[in-house]
């Protein structure tokens, strides 16, 4: 008989975690598959693990010392998975009669990857995602049918830019070929969108698969509205500089984005967007790798950042110990006098007193982060200077 893995993350969901492995449990009633339940707590501060270790001894209880994010948790679950489909499944779901068949139904076709359900609100009439598309170049991720009555055309099958990681299910083969989820998207959103546009980079379809429901709450994680928009937008950034070349990202996302400024700086009271735009900064360095992305496309794009970076209003005094923008953080480097560096260095000065005036502590651990490779790309420098001339 075939094993299926359900992986669930866990986060202090002490108020979802019974009624979701209940629903869970009867999954197992009828169903062609051995059922196999990881639930991964990423150091949950309620009772929701001794719920899950008291109540539900058939499920394995997985507890990581520190929150690792959705797609750090759910990493650590599929590792140690056993089943032969892997299905990732949100703490604030009540997946439906038939929700694993209608999944499993719909990767028996070979050249699907990634399958994903029908969300329901509460209600269960009303739709959350059937689905997903997105706007380029934005790179917006939105959900078909949202808010729309079940009554729709969402009763069909179909194949789709991307399913939420809210019930997402693809075959082992498919994680071996394409990887697990980026980390880099943590505390979460658009890694699960991330990984449906690998796998279609791979040869894979994903498809809506509607004879798989449940009913998503949307609630169980992500409540802190300042919290959320960061981690939105900073997900948004990170996805469109892994799937846009640099020249679209360069010459369609930037002016876009400059265009979208007053949509995505609503509400902003907290410095939650400029700190989004600065953090993508060193993802510039990080993800594009390619030939076409030149020394002087990256500091066009690090400069655009910059530019998009809303002006910071310090909520409290600045630490004592932080020099205030204006004053050199880091120590002056020949680095400084390569143009890209030079951006490079003063962008992370601004992301790094960003966080003077929230988390001193962290601040502190990043300089020492950001000295080390400093020191490594000095050392480095100095290397080739010294070597002779061709």
């Amino acid at each position: 008989m075939p094993k299926a893995t359900a992986i669930i993350p866990l986060w202090n969901g002490e108020q979802w975690i019974r009624p979701c492995l209940t629903a869970l449990a009867r999954q197992r009633e009828g169903t062609p598959f051995a059922l196999e339940v990881i639930v991964v707590d990423n150091g949950s501060v309620d009772r929701a693990p001794a719920i899950v270790q008291s109540e539900f001894p058939d499920a394995r209880l997985i507890r990581n010392s520190r929150n690792l994010g959705f797609a750090g948790g759910c990493n650590v679950g599929l590792a140690a998975a056993t089943g032969d489909l892997l299905v990732l499944l949100n703490q604030d779901t009540l997946v439906q009669p038939g929700w694993l068949a209608g999944l499993a139904r719909a990767l028996n076709d070979p050249q699907v990857g990634i399958a994903g359900s029908l969300a329901l609100l509460p209600d269960g009439a009303t739709v959350q995602h059937a689905g997903g598309i997105i706007d380029w170049p934005l790179g917006i991720a939105r959900h078909r049918g949202q808010g729309e009555s079940l009554a729709g055309p969402w009763k069909e099958s179909a194949e789709v830019a991307f399913v939420t990681a809210a019930s997402l299910a693809m075959r082992r083969e498919v994680w071996e070929k394409i990887g697990s989820l980026d980390e880099g998207f943590g505390p979460g959103y658009y890694e699960d969108v991330d990984l449906c546009l690998r796998a279609q980079a791979a040869g894979y379809g994903v498809v809506y698969a509607p004879a798989s429901r449940l009913l998503h709450s949307e609630s169980g994680s992500f409540t802190d509205s300042p919290f959320t928009r960061w981690a939105r937008l900073r997900g948004r950034l990170r996805f469109c500089l892994k799937h846009l070349p640099p020249q679209r990202f360069l010459h369609e996302f930037l002016p876009a984005e400059a265009d979208y400024q007053p949509t995505v700086l609503a509400g902003d009271r907290q410095g939650q967007v400029a700190r989004a735009y600065l953090e993508a900064i060193p993802m510039v360095l990080e993800l594009w790798h390619s030939p076409a992305a030149t020394d002087e496309i990256r500091e066009r794009a690090i400069l655009s950042l910059c530019r998009l970076c809303p002006p910071l209003t310090p909520a409290t005094p600045p630490a004592q110990r932080i020099p205030p923008p204006g004053q050199p953080l880091l120590t002056p480097s020949p680095l400084d006098r390569i143009p890209l560096l030079g951006r490079l260095r003063r962008g992370l000065h601004q992301l790094a007193i960003f966080y003077a005036e929230r988390r001193e502590r962290e601040l502190l651990a990043l300089l020492e982060d950001q000295q080390e490779a400093i020191d490594r790309l000095q050392k480095e420098n100095a290397r080739l200077r010294e070597r002779p001339q061709d």
